[in-house]
């Protein structure tokens, strides 16, 4: 249930106590106390997948195993594999690593689940 605090709606959420140490450690980093630095840290998030919905609207996250991620192009109406080989994301379709579907990937969360001692992603 919302509440009034300085002039704004807040509401209370819980937050897993290895989330919020990693957290306070980044806002004490940038001078900022945890309640800023996780409301700018949600707007940033937000903004990103607000920024990838216009951009790239016809694209999602099928899938991921190993050193490939599976992407859903509605668009093409096509599945479409990127791999991570040697530190670069290389797009099977498009047979390159500067194509809609690797920026697309770059940008994700998914990416930092490519271990890069291995060329994999983990699970």
């Amino acid at each position: 249930m919302p509440v009034k605090r300085g002039g704004r709606s807040v509401v209370t959420v819980e937050i897993f106590l290895e989330n919020y140490e990693k957290l306070k450690k980044r806002a004490i980093q940038k001078r900022l106390n945890i309640k800023e630095y996780v409301n700018d840290f949600l707007k940033v998030y937000i903004e990103k997948e607000e920024f990838l919905s216009r951009v790239a609207p016809s694209l999602s996250v099928d899938s991921y195993e190993g050193n490939r991620i599976t992407l859903k192009d509605v668009k093409k109406k096509v599945l479409v594999d990127v791999f991570y080989v040697n530190g670069e994301l290389q797009c099977e379709a498009d047979q390159s690593n500067n194509c809609i579907h690797t920026k697309f990937i770059w940008m994700i969360p998914e990416i930092s689940r490519i271990k890069t001692n291995g060329n994999k992603i983990e699970d």
